[in-house]
């Protein structure tokens, strides 16, 4: 892959890393969050943040950054739980 600079991948990470702050904000804020914080969790967002570095490297051409954002977000932040479904095939590890 082209580990070079892009604004695509630059955009698609700021969106992902603001997505991320902004559902670990409102999951926060859930009767349950207590019980389920390890799914918002500091370490949980490092993860995450890991994935969308492999997955800004793999946005297919015919995708716009904002689209692969709400793609990766959509997949690993459904209601704040663990990722469910078949996880899209450009950031399939």
């Amino acid at each position: 892959m082209d580990n070079q600079f892009t604004w695509k991948k630059f955009q698609f990470i700021t969106a992902v890393q603001t997505a991320l702050i902004n559902n670990a904000i409102n999951r926060s804020l859930d009767d349950d969050a207590k019980d389920n914080r390890h799914n918002f969790s500091a370490i949980s967002t490092l993860a995450k943040m890991d994935d969308a570095f492999y997955a800004a490297e793999r946005i297919p051409e015919d995708k716009t950054a904002n689209d692969a954002a709400f793609e990766f977000i959509g997949h690993n932040c459904v209601n704040g739980e663990e990722p469910k479904g078949e996880i899209p095939y450009w950031f399939r590890r």
